[in-house]
């Protein structure tokens, strides 16, 4: 005779902290609990293009690890860029990261390694998956090159460039890392409207994946295939051989000693090729960006909504074009907290979204919003492509509060905001250091 059923636990608290790792995103949720019961931690993303002055990202990792107890249950990558993913390995965090044990690791179904090669993503039959994947590596493997090939002294649009195609490099480390805890069952690759039971290991914690979808579901998120063949006359100009890598017959491997005469090339180019270089990787830049996981995370009474740096061919399935996109935007009316998307780019947070929160009547409490950014790391003011955007700064202060580690004091590692699970209050700020 089986004994009496455990009741569950009861989700008490909702905790958020957005450390300050300058121009990337760091975020970790805690769920608190009644009684004895201890909190559970989801970390999404821990990553730095450039850091804050006075940081880095072995501090963090301490940071992460104290608030957690020895590391968190449930780890996030909503997609492979340095500034989201960085700090999960190399960078002086190994000694403290390697000792993490998450039970359950979420990444975009683009970075599934067991994915059919003949497939559009989960979700649907014929070719289209593996040749997004195989241009996301060319991509990779080309801004390589290009990051190479330009002198870190360059400046001007020459050195546009080599900042764009240096945000695109992952670090191997971190991905051999994030792949080590996906062994053994404990990966899970996403995609629009994936179950996901996090409550198998966050008791009382929902989540709804809203992002990003498949090529069977919607074909403009893999736009940036494109560009394929214009990688590879590009290299063929700088001198770099195409070569097959291992299964995977589109992607690009990159001779080293080449990488000299593209140097001599590249730093010789006028104008309007470098104009063309910087439109290749800006359309990978916006192709990984839209293959960014978006979980809308119903704690309680709480809803969260983190995006990564998801772009328009990402949200606009979830908003206008899927077969339960009028249930989802009645869902995301309701969110408690909203993380700006792409560090507060003008392409991220759509106006469709945005305009949900502004609908009279539609609101029973004042949102909160987190921005985890830098300024004069991205874009150009004089094209209004800076980053953070003003305009929709403007915007998201007008409409709720917004937290910006812009705002934290010199050597402040931190914000943390808190909300009880149940009723009616906001989230408020309860430490900022």
């Amino acid at each position: 005779m089986s004994g009496p059923t455990a009741k569950p636990p009861v989700l008490a608290t909702v905790r958020v902290r957005m450390y300050q790792v300058g121009f990337g995103d760091c975020f970790l949720l805690s769920f608190e609990y009644a009684g004895q019961e201890p909190a559970r931690h989801v970390l999404i993303d821990f990553g730095s293009r450039q850091l804050a002055a006075g940081l880095d990202l072995s501090g963090i990792a301490d940071e992460i690890n104290t608030h957690t107890g020895g590391g968190p249950d449930v780890v996030v990558l909503t997609h492979r860029h340095q500034d989201h993913m960085s700090g999960f390995g190399g960078g002086g965090t190994d000694a403290v990261v390697g000792g993490w044990k998450p039970r359950l690791v979420i990444r975009p179904w683009t970075e599934d390694p067991a994915s059919p090669a003949d497939d559009k993503g989960p979700g649907g039959p014929g070719p289209g998956g593996a040749g997004l994947r195989a241009g996301l590596d060319q991509g990779r493997a080309f801004a390589g090159a290009l990051s190479r090939a330009i002198v870190a002294s360059a400046r001007g649009l020459r050195a546009d460039v080599r900042q764009l195609a240096l945000a695109q490099l992952a670090n191997q480390a971190a991905i051999d890392r994030l792949n080590a805890w996906s062994a053994e069952g404990r990966g899970v690759y996403v995609f629009y409207g994936q179950p996901l039971a996090l409550d198998a290991v966050v008791p009382g914690v929902q989540v709804r994946v809203i992002g990003p979808p498949t090529l069977s579901q919607h074909k403009p998120v893999a736009t940036e295939r494109a560009t394929n063949k214009e990688y590879w006359q590009l290299y063929q100009g700088l001198g770099i051989p195409s070569v097959p890598a291992p299964g995977a017959e589109d992607a690009v491997g990159v001779d080293e000693r080449l990488i000299g005469p593209a140097r001599w090339l590249v730093e010789r180019l006028q104008g309007p090729q470098l104009r063309s270089l910087l439109r290749i990787v800006t359309a990978l830049d916006h192709a990984m960006n839209n293959t960014s996981v978006i979980l809308l995370i119903q704690a309680g009474d709480r809803r969260l909504l983190f995006c990564g740096d998801a772009q328009i061919e990402n949200w606009e399935y979830a908003l206008s074009f899927a077969p339960d996109h009028d249930q989802v935007r009645d869902l995301l009316r309701e969110v408690d907290l909203y993380k700006v998307g792409h560090h507060g780019s003008r392409n991220a947070t759509p106006r469709t979204l945005f305009n949900l929160w502004t609908e009279p009547a539609t609101r029973t409490r004042r949102m909160t919003a987190l921005m985890s950014t830098k300024r004069d790391v991205f874009g150009n003011p004089a094209a209004n492509t800076e980053v953070p955007r003003q305009t929709l700064l403007t915007a998201l202060h007008q409409r709720m509060p917004l937290l910006s580690t812009m705002d934290l004091r010199p050597g402040v590692p931190h914000v943390e905001v808190v909300a009880p699970a149940f009723g009616d209050a906001e989230f408020a700020v309860v430490d900022s250091g």
